[in-house]
């Protein structure tokens, strides 16, 4: 799993962070799309891999863009730069 982080001033690191698996699927912020609990709690009910880092929750982008349909494009947006960001190997957190 790799963390990337978007460099920006304005928002919190961890609102500016998603990750990507071996796999390819991307991680994003749920907070950035809804409420962050409910997120959790349908994550876990839909039995939905995620992933928690310091405290927050990151879904998958597909079904961020099922759930979200109205942010769907922008989720598909983030989501496909996230998959083509070069990683940094010794950093813990790429960042774009």
């Amino acid at each position: 799993m790799e963390g990337i982080v978007i460099e920006a001033d304005q928002l919190s690191e961890w609102l500016r962070t998603s990750f990507r698996d071996e796999d390819g699927t991307v991680y994003l912020p749920c907070a950035a799309f809804g409420n962050e609990q409910e997120a959790l709690l349908c994550l876990g009910y839909d039995g939905v891999r995620m992933v928690v880092d310091e405290g927050h929750v990151y879904a998958p982008s597909e079904w961020l863009a099922r759930e979200h349909p109205q942010h769907a494009e922008a989720i598909r947006f983030m989501a496909d730069r996230v998959r083509t960001a070069q990683v940094q190997p010794e950093a813990q957190h790429t960042k774009l």
